[in-house]
């Protein structure tokens, strides 16, 4: 009779372990799962709701009378000026504007076009966000968010090219 107890005890003390086992190898799992997330991309929500509107550690200011966003360099962050010619007019676009606020206080800002109505950026296909970041308010004065990034990121030195940073848009720059 002890011989039993003894095998129903071991193959219940295995069981015990397996799930154990079972449900630390999940947890590690998703921890994985959760961190390569974080490091791919931004969240759906935070794109839709911060991300798309403007670059990172710039503040959306307003929206214009059409609801094209108004961002502010609140920062002062150092940004290059590398020109790109608008071939229609002949006109050098625009990183940033100069904006006074009705407190007298100066920055600069510079404008992107909206994200149409019923259009949220988790549903969107890569073709379509790639269609979106070449998107210009006025295309006789300001960049697209795809040209922003390439022509007015920080200055770090001399002949260094570098990008802005825009979390979640950058790797749709083309």
């Amino acid at each position: 009779m002890s011989a039993v107890i003894n095998v129903f005890a071991s193959i219940g003390l295995v069981a015990i372990l397996v799930v154990i086992i079972y449900y630390i190898w999940k947890y590690i799992d998703q921890l994985n799962k959760d961190k390569e997330i974080a490091q791919t991309r931004p969240s759906s929500a935070y794109m839709q709701s911060i991300g798309i509107k403007c670059p990172d550690y710039w503040t959306l200011l307003n929206t214009d009378s059409n609801g094209n966003y108004i961002c502010r360099d609140d920062k002062n962050l150092m940004v290059k000026y590398n020109k790109l010619t608008n071939t229609t007019t002949n006109k050098d676009l625009k990183c940033v504007t100069s904006y006074t606020d009705p407190q007298g206080i100066k920055s600069n800002v510079t404008y992107f076009a909206k994200l149409d109505d019923g259009k949220t950026w988790e549903k969107m296909s890569d073709e379509e966000k790639i269609d979106f970041m070449k998107l210009n308010v006025d295309t006789k004065k300001y960049y697209s968010r795809a040209q922003w990034i390439k022509s007015c990121g920080p200055e770090i030195g001399k002949n260094v090219s570098t990008q802005a940073v825009w979390s979640g848009l950058n790797k749709y720059v083309i």
